[in-house]
């Protein structure tokens, strides 16, 4: 038997069953100080190899299984997209990528000055920040799944989760693309078809019935929530520039 440092209750495992507290020696010590921040700010304790895997090898039943109420087998969706998030960031700002110049050489021309104009202030505010904007992919695509299952008992913050899990996922594979494109620009490309594609994967695998159905009805809903995405990002990053003047 242990003794809770929090609450002295006697327990046996690895946590109080009365405050829920992690066993601890009742000293503080390098390791678990780590692991208590990524615990807390990641969800990094949840089996994250299976969430990975799941949602590459089938996505429809992990977030099924996730909305039933089987929450500790996998990692949080909102948590698991921002733990990649950051990831991404960090490995962006070390290797120096810069999206608008990516774009520029598959293009073939060379980079020039955007005009001083608040368009085009917008414009490459957007593209800067695209990933800051994913919360909004998001939101439409669950808006979007929802009005085209409003007759499916799925919840619209049900179809939220599966949002950010969709989002939390895409992030993942723009690292490794990130990564390769530094090998050559033309990776570049495959986030426009993951970005498209992977949400119709995860829809199809979703939901059940006929699978032509299925899968003209998620190209129409992946559609729709990235042009709504890009619009409602655009507008947002108009604001921006127009109230803090960058």
């Amino acid at each position: 038997m242990l003794v809770c440092n929090n609450c002295r209750t006697e327990f046996e495992g690895n946590f109080c069953p009365n405050c829920g507290q992690r066993s601890n020696s009742g000293r503080i010590v390098f390791r678990e100080s780590v692991r208590d921040v990524l615990e807390h700010y990641f969800d990094f304790d949840a089996p994250l190899i299976r969430t990975v895997k799941g949602l590459i090898t089938n996505p429809g039943k992990l977030i099924r299984e996730y909305i039933a109420g089987r929450r500790k087998s996998y990692s949080h969706p909102f948590r698991y997209f921002i733990f990649v998030l950051a990831i991404y960031l960090i490995l962006k700002s070390f290797l120096d990528f810069d999206p608008i110049q990516m774009v520029s050489d598959l293009r073939g021309v060379e980079q020039v000055p955007s005009p001083d104009t608040t368009i085009a202030k917008a414009s490459n505010y957007f593209s800067n920040h695209i990933n800051a904007f994913l919360l909004i992919f998001a939101l439409t695509i669950a808006l979007f799944s929802k009005l085209f299952n409003f007759r499916s008992k799925v919840y619209f913050v049900e179809y939220l989760t599966l949002g950010f899990f969709v989002i939390g996922e895409y992030m993942l594979f723009s690292i490794f693309i990130l990564i390769a494109s530094t090998i050559s620009a033309k990776f570049f490309l495959l986030n426009y078809l993951v970005v498209f594609l992977y949400p119709v994967y995860v829809l199809v695998s979703f939901h059940s019935g006929n699978l032509f159905l299925r899968i003209l009805k998620s190209l129409l809903i992946s559609v729709l929530a990235w042009t709504s995405y890009s619009f409602l990002g655009f507008t947002i990053s108009i604001f921006i520039v127009k109230i803090f003047g960058l």
